[in-house]
């Protein structure tokens, strides 16, 4: 059975937060990032995080291309289903009219770049196919990824409080939280009161923190959202 450098893995778990900048204005985000089917994808991610120097905020399209996964950057690349509905946000934000070549061609140029307006974070650091799935005990020693539960306890609870103090320390314009199934975990990270809202039948929650604009959202992917209620999460995110 391969087993993962846990050295690295324990240093990845504490130091990987997602794609962009800290300074970004349009913050997202998510529960834990896609992906990771094999140990040998996953070993390769982590290889690689390593290797670029263990930054906590990486490069979206640098560092998917050298993980072999540049489809989503190519000219006329797929939309990514996630990224599709979180770049109508932006753009509804800033009074754009978010046609679907215009979400390609901000997928492909600036999300997450190192130096660009957006960052994309995820409460939990381990890529993860879905909640159905668990590889890391069966490849690790790490005593908190024994299961996902116990990860989620552990490392979750660890990161509300870092993000927490992310978000005050840096004051994006915006911070969109999504995926009903965390709604626990957004609430405790905003720290502040939100409003429910109801968006083509469906719920969104609003609030301000200091000088950021927080919104909790659906997720992209959940069946049954339609585009409109991303752009009008993006419109409402306007005015607050």
């Amino acid at each position: 059975m391969h087993k993962f450098d846990d050295e690295l893995l324990s240093d990845f778990i504490n130091g990987f937060w997602g794609y962009g900048s800290n300074s970004a204005q349009f913050w997202f985000v998510g529960m834990e990032e896609g992906g990771g089917n094999t140990f040998e994808e996953l070993q390769i991610r982590f290889t690689e995080w390593n290797e670029r120097g263990r930054k906590p905020l990486e490069d979206l399209f640098e560092y998917h291309e050298n993980i072999n996964i540049s489809k989503w950057f190519v000219p006329n690349a797929p939309i990514q289903p996630t990224w599709n509905k979180l770049i109508r946000v932006l753009l509804s934000f800033k009074g754009i009219v978010p046609t679907r070549e215009l979400v390609r061609s901000y997928q492909i140029e600036q999300l997450g770049r190192k130096k660009g307006e957006t960052c994309l974070l995820e409460l939990l650091p381990l890529p993860s196919p879905s909640t159905n799935q668990w590889l890391y005990d069966k490849h690790s020693e790490i005593s908190t990824l024994l299961n996902r539960e116990q990860y989620m306890q552990v490392v979750g609870t660890q990161r509300v409080s870092q993000l927490k103090r992310l978000i005050v320390a840096n004051e994006p314009k915006f911070v969109v939280f999504y995926g009903f199934g965390y709604l626990e975990w957004w609430k405790k990270i905003s720290n502040t009161q939100l409003i429910e809202a109801e968006i083509d039948s469906k719920t969104a929650y609003f609030g301000k923190l200091n000088n950021t604009s927080i919104a909790i959202t659906q997720h992209p992917v959940a069946m049954g959202i339609k585009l409109d209620y991303f752009h009008e999460v993006g419109e409402i995110l306007r005015t607050i």
